[in-house]
C-alpha cells in the first residue's frame, strides 16, 4: 500500500475547480488507464478546499481505503503550499498519506512531493513532476 521507494510510474494529473468555484478536485490516474468506472479499480482522489481561514486537503486513498486531512501553508516566496497532517477517517491499518507539498514551477509545471506513512510508522516519498498537457 502507498508508494514503493524507488518506483517510478507515469501518471495522469487532473485538476479541475468543482462545487461552485468552492474546490479544486486533484485526481491521479496511471498512465494507459481508461476512465472507465466499471474496471473495478479506482484512482486516488484529493480535494482542495477553504475551511474559513484554513486551507484544506482531503485525500480520498484508493490503497489504504481511508481520507486523511491536511492543512495547508503558504511558502513565504508563494511558490509552494506545504500540507500537513491533521487528522485520519477510516483508520490506519495500511498506513497513511500525511504530507504533501506542492510547488508551483510556472503556468504549465508544477511539481507534488507526497509522504506515505506506513503502518510501521515509516516515511515513504513519492515525488511527481506535473506538466500542463497541450
Amino acid at each position: 500500500m502507498g508508494p514503493q521507494p524507488g518506483m517510478s510510474a507515469p501518471v495522469r494529473v487532473s485538476l479541475r475547480v468543482t462545487s461552485g468555484g468552492d474546490a479544486l478536485m486533484h485526481e491521479m490516474v496511471p498512465e494507459g488507464r481508461s476512465d472507465d468506472p466499471s474496471r473495478g479499480d479506482d484512482d486516488p482522489v484529493t480535494m482542495l478546499y477553504m475551511d474559513g481561514d484554513r486551507l484544506m486537503l482531503t485525500h480520498y486513498c484508493d490503497s489504504a481505503h481511508n481520507r486523511p486531512r491536511m492543512v495547508g501553508k503558504m511558502s513565504p516566496d508563494g511558490k509552494s503550499v506545504e500540507f500537513d497532517f491533521l487528522d485520519v477517517s477510516g483508520g490506519t491499518k495500511y498506513g497513511h498519506m500525511s504530507r504533501a507539498v506542492f510547488t508551483i514551477i510556472d503556468a504549465d509545471h508544477h511539481t507534488e512531493d507526497w509522504t506515505y506513512m506506513s503502518p510501521a510508522g515509516k516515511p515513504n516519498q513519492a515525488h511527481i513532476d506535473v506538466a500542463r498537457a497541450k
